[in-house]
């Protein structure tokens, strides 16, 4: 049956409908998906960013206090995500709940109350949910503020009493906490924390108070807004007392950890699955539309447009099943994968979305692609760099593609959503969400995230924040890699394989091009030969990734042994690529010694990279036993105050974008130059003497062991 539309009066039908609407666009050549134009469009069609958007309302509509009854059936969320799973056709959707060590701490009234020089309420926890500081204690008490500034160093507290006083400070809540409660028995902290107190000064962040050890208080903390502070801190510098009163009252839960599952199942062919995940709980005080109920939001938007997608047979049928979880984050996704050891064991890869909403152009924000890091290789990053790419190419103005007008190539937008272009960034791994979980068992996992985020972690995250269009667009994207993932065989996993080929190739250059440029950069003698051998380093780190990601690609195809067979040959151009670099390294090399009028020097080690190469780093007595923030936390909780500051200056000394890959890099079994090498080569050079310090301390302290071979053993 074809529709016929009367319009003024005349039928028009077919292609001639078309015309009644906007323009629809030819796409260009050059925009190339891993799917066929044919299903990105269908994609495109079918993703609903309004329908995202009406999840987070239903959600997080507003951040809320809980009332007890969530906290002894299902939390609000849950109920919510497992009812619309269930209403858009998932499979096995089910609420699950795992024991956590630490009870549940919920406040059931907080009010801070300002009594002199004049009576007015500060905060109320049902206007502002966040004011009050996790696991404050219960309690109604009145006292005096003394301003300590920033309250963060010991000596801001010199020449001031603040016993039996509340602490106002510029540090965190917990720091307050420590230096004013614990060490100088005041008996509660106003914090204004906040990353933004310039440009948002009414911001509130979440914090939270440690829980005091047996017979210490715990006190109570209040996180307050900056012109807030400003406003008390006036008060007090005019020589006025202030006196505020802190009412509090609460009640503790048996710890639990709520975890909502749902699946799309494969056609059997394969006992590979993935999983798509986000957090649903980030504890159970702080509640973010953004953060991270939009992600949660768009994966059940990618869930239902898929399922109608495959019904209407627009795209294939998976062959790997499909694991959708929903969690809190980190601590969810590792006590969810404990109990499912047999889905941990076929999991093949994970995509992870954590905050997906906010409209970038309000928030001068780009959404990002966080890759795997080196020390986890995979085809993953390319397939999910491939569908943002290909939606932000479309989604731009380009004044060479104006044959048809000015406009987008394809418009990806929602009815109610912005018409902004959609800025993207790829970027190196980020080690603060879900994906960590996976990737530290073994599977590649990559993340997708807005930042900045002007609202992250503060009252002000809330649903007016967000973009429809945001979230179409961020459905599209996460439609296509998802498809491309739970329905590869081996012709499109030689397409994807074709795809890392291409792109270790350009991610190679950019190597080659920071490896000249340090040399180009070389300002003496002695710099122009470092130089040289920090750049031959760099392009073969960079190589022997590529060669690793060509050889992940090989878990894609229905037999795996034969789909490794088939990619060596790939793996082989990628040395072929890195010689002719090396070769141009050597040559470019030549040409700056030669403007120094000295000899090139060969790639020899020095005594000390000699030593460096002859010691392994293993495990020590006191060991984490992972890399994950509960494990190190705990570490740091055992040192004594003396090492917890070695290690801490330590550390201090290692750029903090290395460091994540650093605590990989210990388990390894690698030698120390091995490591410096291996962080230099994704990064950019560490002074060799930088790590040895670094290493030496981390044995001190247990955490591992350093083993140097004899010379006669090499």
């Amino acid at each position: 049956m074809r529709l016929r539309i009367a319009v003024g009066g005349l039928l028009v039908g077919g292609v001639l409908a078309g015309l009644v609407g906007p323009q629809v666009r030819a796409q260009e050549v050059e925009d190339r998906a891993l799917l066929p134009w044919d299903q990105m469009r269908a994609i495109i069609n079918e993703a609903s960013g309004e329908r995202a958007m009406h999840h987070v309302l239903e959600l997080t509509p507003y951040p809320r206090v809980r009332p007890r009854a969530e906290y002894l059936e299902h939390f609000r969320e849950s109920e919510v995500m497992a009812r619309l799973a269930r209403e858009y056709g998932l499979s096995n959707v089910e609420i699950e709940s795992f024991p956590s060590a630490s009870d549940l701490w919920q406040p059931t009234r907080g009010e801070l109350w300002q009594v002199e020089p004049f009576d007015r309420k500060l905060y109320d926890i049902f206007d502002v949910a966040v004011s009050l500081a996790a696991n404050s204690e219960a309690g109604e008490l009145e006292a005096t503020v003394v301003d300590v500034g920033s309250g963060a160093r010991a000596e801001d507290y010199d020449g001031l009493d603040v016993a039996g006083k509340i602490v106002l400070g510029a540090a965190a809540a917990g720091t307050l906490q420590r230096l004013a409660i614990w060490e100088r028995g005041a008996v509660g902290v106003l914090s204004y924390n906040s990353l933004r107190q310039s440009s948002y000064p009414d911001q509130i962040p979440s914090q939270r108070l440690a829980v005091g050890q047996a017979g210490q208080a715990t006190g109570f903390g209040w996180s307050i807004a900056p012109r807030v502070a400003r406003d008390l801190a006036a008060t007090i510098a005019r020589g006025e007392e202030v006196t505020l009163r802190s009412v509090v009252e609460t009640e503790s839960f048996p710890g639990e950890l709520e975890v909502v599952h749902a699946e799309i199942p494969g056609d059997g062919s394969t006992d590979q699955e993935i999983v798509v995940s986000a957090h649903l709980y980030e504890g159970y005080i702080k509640q973010g539309a953004n953060d991270d109920t939009s992600g949660c939001a768009l994966t059940l938007e990618i869930a239902r447009a898929y399922l109608r997608l495959i019904e209407s047979g627009a795209l294939p049928r998976p062959r790997r099943t499909i694991h959708f979880l929903w969690v809190p984050e980190i601590s969810g996704t590792n006590a969810w994968l404990d109990a499912h050891p047999d889905i941990e064991e076929r999991l093949v890869a994970d995509l992870n979305f954590d905050m997906e909403g906010v409209r970038l152009a309000t928030s001068a924000s780009a959404w990002v692609l966080h890759r795997t890091p080196d020390t986890f290789p995979s085809f993953l990053n390319d397939v999910a760099q491939n569908m943002m790419e290909f939606v932000a190419a479309i989604n731009r103005e380009r004044i060479r593609f104006r044959t048809n007008g000015y406009n987008f190539t394809w418009p990806v937008v929602s009815p109610n959503g912005s018409r902004d272009p959609f800025y993207i960034q790829i970027a190196k791994h980020y080690g603060a969400s879900d994906h960590v979980v996976y990737l530290g068992r073994g599977i590649p996992s990559v993340m997708f995230i807005t930042w900045p985020d002007m609202w992250y972690h503060s009252s002000q995250d809330t649903p007016d924040k967000l973009d429809p269009t945001q979230f179409k667009r961020a459905a599209v994207v996460g439609i296509g890699s998802m498809s491309v993932l739970a329905s590869a065989e081996d012709r499109l996993a030689s397409t994807v394989a074709g795809e890392s080929l291409s792109r270790g190739t350009e991610r190679l250059g950019e190597a080659e091009r920071k490896a000249l440029a340090y040399l180009a950069e070389a300002d003496s003698h002695a710099a122009l030969h470092v130089a040289y051998k920090e750049a031959h380093n760099t392009v073969r780190h960079q190589s022997a990734v590529e060669r690793a990601v060509i050889r992940s690609v090989a878990v894609l195809f229905a037999d795996a042994a034969e789909g490794a067979r088939q990619v060596s040959a790939l793996e082989k151009v990628i040395g072929r690529r890195e010689a002719t670099m090396q070769d141009g390294i050597e040559t470019y090399y030549r040409l700056r010694a030669d403007l120094w009028g000295v000899r090139p020097a060969g790639l020899t080690l020095t005594d000390a990279e000699q030593r460096a190469s002859d010691t392994t780093v293993g495990d020590g007595p006191n060991s984490t036993g992972g890399v994950g923030i509960f494990a190190r936390r705990a570490a740091m909780a055992a040192l004594t105050s003396a090492q917890r500051e070695a290690l801490t200056a330590a550390e201090a000394r290692i750029p903090q974008h290395m460091r994540a890959e650093l605590r990989i890099l210990l388990r390894e079994g690698r030698s120390a130059l091995a490591i410096r090498d291996f962080l230099s080569g994704e990064f950019d050079p560490l002074a060799l003497d930088i790590l040895l310090g670094y290493l030496r301390v981390q044995e001190d302290v247990g955490f591992v062991s350093l083993t140097v071979a004899s010379a006669a053993g090499r």
